[in-house]
């Protein structure tokens, strides 16, 4: 598992990476994370930092290396909340299990026929076997926005 992850890691590094390189341009991203059930658009930006201070990230789940296609970012926050730190996040990569792979993708053409749209659900299907999540020590800044 830790080869995987490491893996896993090193791809996402390189897609946030190739990401920033849209960053001077102010590069929106339609529909691109779900937050409580609505979905965001967002600006890639080139901020990436170290180690945050304690509470000044919220966790996004990262899918893009899930193993299924469709299911598009997830964050635990919204700038409707109070405790919203606008938009500076902690990635954690989900990655569906053989389980998870039948369930959310059960006529097998790799796309999930559902997605998650809010964290509390991909904790649910964690708790149910059907993902696995990593922590990355990746932080980065990119605004929520009203999708178009």
């Amino acid at each position: 598992m830790k080869t995987v992850a490491k893996g896993l890691l090193f791809t996402a590094l390189l897609f946030l990476s190739v990401s920033t390189a849209f960053a001077d341009k102010g590069f929106r991203v339609n529909g691109a994370i779900w937050a409580h059930n609505d979905l965001y658009d967002t600006v890639i930006t080139d901020t990436a930092f170290h180690l945050p201070p304690v509470q000044t990230t919220d966790t996004l789940y990262n899918f893009s290396m899930s193993g299924l296609g469709g299911q598009r970012a997830v964050s635990e926050s919204a700038p409707s909340d109070r405790n919203f730190n606008g938009g500076r996040w902690a990635v954690k990569l989900a990655i569906f299990t053989e389980l998870g792979k039948s369930v959310h993708d059960p006529d097998g053409d790799g796309i999930v026929n559902f997605e998650l749209t809010n964290a509390e659900a991909v904790l649910d299907h964690l708790a149910l076997g059907h993902l696995e999540i990593i922590d990355t020590a990746i932080y980065f800044e990119c605004p929520l926005l009203p999708s178009r």
